[in-house]
């Protein structure tokens, strides 16, 4: 399951933060199936992470 993460600075002390994975192989072939789906939920978990260290900087 590739992963890659964009990190840019914006204007105004904004960030955007760009993900792309593959949900394709072995690897992701059960947690696909589960519901609900930890994919997408692990990658919110990952995004909210940089958020909280943003709001507490």
């Amino acid at each position: 399951m590739p992963h890659a993460r964009l990190v840019e600075d914006l204007p105004g002390g904004r960030v955007r933060i760009l993900t792309q994975e593959t949900q394709i192989g072995r690897p992701a072939a059960e947690p696909a199936r589960e519901t609900p789906n930890p994919m997408p939920n692990g990658r919110q978990t990952w995004l909210d992470g940089p958020v909280r260290a943003a709001e507490t900087a």
